[in-house]
């Protein structure tokens, strides 16, 4: 018996393969069969492998787990800085007084369709102002990932993009940027918050019975040395099992 784990596009292929190795290696002793981690090339992959349940666990951004929702299959959210929640805020170079209402004929870099934070989320917020984002900008580019949206406005190759942050404090956003640019967050600012999401989470597919004994592992021992390599891996505190009904309003957006 083996047990497949996928991680989304947005890890990174190079900052996922050594953790992501060594996670499998601790998994497998611990639970005593192989482990297989892999990263999705695309968001759409990653929700097609979950919805088919062609996976056994998956890490998924929120819009994935709000389909995964639907199918009643079990989420572990992420907690960061003490929160399972999250928002997006829109972003610019630090020299651009940009305003939400004021953004006609502008280039947008995203994340990916299906990435809540780096495109979703915005979006909603658009629309609610009553901008439709296929005619507000002059063009919209999905980058893969939150690294080169980020990049995309600091070479002046886009203008505005999306990014999550765990408060509406300048803090809250330059400690996102500066996990994907470094201390070139500077040269960025964020200028509108959206509506507060759920975390991406830790999808368990019901596939196998080895899934399910991994949640529980993950779920009942703080000290696990595998639970504290995942965490690390998608850098978060702790994880928590989302309750019923969580990501509703993510599903709302997807269908706007």
């Amino acid at each position: 018996m083996s047990l497949t784990i996928l991680f989304p596009p947005t890890l990174g292929r190079v900052r996922a393969s050594a953790r992501a190795q060594l996670l499998a290696e601790t998994l497998g002793r611990q639970l005593g069969e192989r482990i297989l981690v892999r990263v999705a090339r695309t968001y759409a992959e990653l929700e097609e492998k979950v919805l088919a349940r062609s996976v056994d666990v998956a890490w998924a951004p929120p819009s994935i787990c709000a389909r995964a929702e639907e199918q009643k299959q079990t989420i572990l959210k992420a907690v960061r800085q003490g929160r399972s929640m999250y928002r997006s805020v829109l972003v610019c170079r630090q020299g651009d007084n940009l305003q939400i209402d004021e953004l006609s004929g502008l280039r947008a870099a995203w994340v990916d369709p299906l990435s809540t934070g780096g495109h979703l989320l915005a979006v909603s917020l658009l629309r609610q102002r009553g901008h439709d984002p296929r005619s507000l900008f002059s063009s919209q580019e999905f980058h893969g990932s939150y690294q080169g949206a980020m990049l995309s406005l600091l070479r002046g190759q886009a203008d505005v993009s999306s990014i999550y942050a765990y408060g509406t404090e300048d803090v809250d956003v330059r400690w996102s940027l500066s996990e994907h640019v470094g201390a070139s967050e500077v040269q960025l600012r964020g200028f509108a918050f959206t509506d507060e999401s759920p975390s991406d989470g830790l999808i368990e597919t019901g596939s196998s019975a080895l899934a399910k004994e991994l949640v529980e592992l993950l779920l009942s021992d703080p000290r696990n040395r595998a639970r504290a390599l995942l965490l690390e891996l998608i850098e978060a505190e702790t994880l928590e099992r989302a309750a019923h009904n969580d990501y509703w309003a993510v599903r709302q957006a997807l269908v706007q």
